[in-house]
């Protein structure tokens, strides 16, 4: 998924999926621009797209996805 889809979000989707992103990434000092912050970004993409509008469901996948993906590579 590209940051292009992105545009494909309404003005509300845009807003959430960024704010929940900047916030998410900030708590867990992640940088947007790394490889973990895009996923970030792309996954809360994903979930807007197909209908999520909750902030705080957001963040808990994406907290709960980096914590699986972090088990299957700790060195990352």
């Amino acid at each position: 998924m590209s940051l292009l889809n992105l545009l494909s979000l309404d003005d509300d989707g845009i807003e959430c999926v960024t704010s929940v992103v900047r916030k998410w990434c900030a708590q867990h000092r992640i940088s947007l621009d790394s490889p973990r912050g895009r996923e970030a970004m792309s996954t809360a993409i994903q979930l807007v797209l197909a209908g999520e509008k909750s902030p705080e469901f957001i963040a808990d996948v994406l907290s709960r996805h980096f914590r699986v993906q972090q088990d299957k590579d700790p060195i990352d």
